[in-house]
C-alpha cells in the first residue's frame, strides 16, 4: 500500500501563492481601515458640533464649559453634555431631564476619538500647538465653541487632523 502526500514542492508552491494573495489584498483593507477611521472622526465631531450648538441655543447663547459665565473644569463641561443641566450651566449625570435640569442630555456618551480611543475633552485657544500633545481625544475652545480632534499630523490627502 502507497501513501501519498504533497511534495514539498507543492507545498511551497501552495505558500507562495497565499503569499501573493496576501500581499494583493492587505493594501486594500489597510485603505478601508485608514478611510474609517476618517468617516468615523468626522461623523462624532459632526455629532458633537451640532450638540454644542444646540446646547448654546437652548442656554440663551453660552457655551458649554461655562457655569454662571464661569469657566468651568473639562468634568462639568462632559456632564453639561452627556447629564441635564439648569439654564445657568450647572450640570447633573441624570439622563431625564425634571426641575429645575430641564436641558439635555445632548450625547449619550463622549465618542471616543478613533486615533487614539480616548473620550475625554480639553479645553484648549491653541489646537494647532495642543494637537497631540494635550492627552485627551478632543480638544474644545470654550470661547468659540470650536471642538477639533486631538490628533497630530495629516490625513493622506494632507489635511490636519485637527482641521476636521
Amino acid at each position: 500500500m502507497r501513501t501519498r502526500g504533497f511534495t514539498l514542492v507543492e507545498l511551497m508552491l501552495v505558500v507562495a501563492i497565499l503569499g501573493i494573495l496576501g500581499a494583493l489584498v492587505l493594501p486594500v483593507y489597510q485603505g478601508h481601515a485608514a478611510e474609517a477611521k476618517v468617516s468615523s472622526a468626522k461623523a462624532n465631531l459632526h455629532a458633537m458640533r451640532s450638540q454644542i450648538e444646540l446646547y448654546k441655543m437652548q442656554h440663551g447663547g453660552t457655551l458649554p464649559g461655562f457655569i454662571n459665565g464661569s469657566l468651568t473644569t473639562t468634568t462639568n463641561l462632559e456632564l453639561q453634555l452627556t447629564g441635564t443641566s439648569m439654564l445657568t450651566g450647572q450640570a447633573v449625570a441624570t439622563k431625564v431631564a425634571s426641575d429645575p435640569f430641564l436641558y439635555g442630555p445632548y450625547l449619550v456618551k463622549i465618542p471616543a476619538n478613533p486615533y487614539n480611543d480616548k473620550t475625554n475633552i480639553e479645553f484648549s485657544t491653541d489646537f494647532a500647538t495642543d494637537a497631540g500633545v494635550v492627552d485627551s481625544g478632543w480638544l474644545y475652545n470654550a470661547n468659540t465653541g470650536q471642538v477639533a480632534l486631538n490628533y497630530p499630523g495629516t490625513d493622506e490627502e494632507g489635511i490636519a487632523y485637527i482641521s476636521y
